[in-house]
């Protein structure tokens, strides 16, 4: 028999074994590394607890609404607080509203609104609702 002979029967009896080494490698990297390989999979564990977070944030801000809204229906609805919190966010005082100065910064405080009583006029300084 001659080399050449020898040769092409060798890489004959080579190539399916080669064949079959590419396939185990080419499906031992997309196990690992492909779409829904074993990294993909630990990142959508990851994506799925970031996921429920705000999941549960979500679900506190509506159950936050829905006890406001709730708070706003007919019978429970409580003019004072809504006032009160009107008032707050709009940074406003009703002019008979009694306006008591606390603290010891001096200067740098908020001054009393024109028509608001204050204990140099004879009124005592407590806030009527307490």
């Amino acid at each position: 028999m001659s080399i050449a002979t020898m040769m092409k029967r060798r890489i004959r009896a080579a190539i399916p074994p080669m064949i079959f080494l590419l396939l185990a490698v080419y499906f031992g990297w997309n196990a690992m590394r492909g779409d829904r390989g074993l990294v993909a999979q630990q990142q959508d564990k990851l994506d799925l607890a970031a996921a429920q977070v705000q999941l549960g944030k979500a679900n506190a801000e509506v159950a936050q609404w829905q006890n406001r809204i709730r708070g706003m229906g007919g019978r429970d609805l409580d003019l004072d607080a809504l006032d009160g919190q009107a008032r707050s966010m709009l940074n406003l005082v009703d002019p008979h509203d009694l306006v008591v100065m606390t603290g010891t910064n001096t200067g740098t405080g908020p001054t009393p609104m024109m028509g608001a009583t204050s204990a140099s006029q004879g009124v005592p300084a407590v806030n009527p609702g307490q």
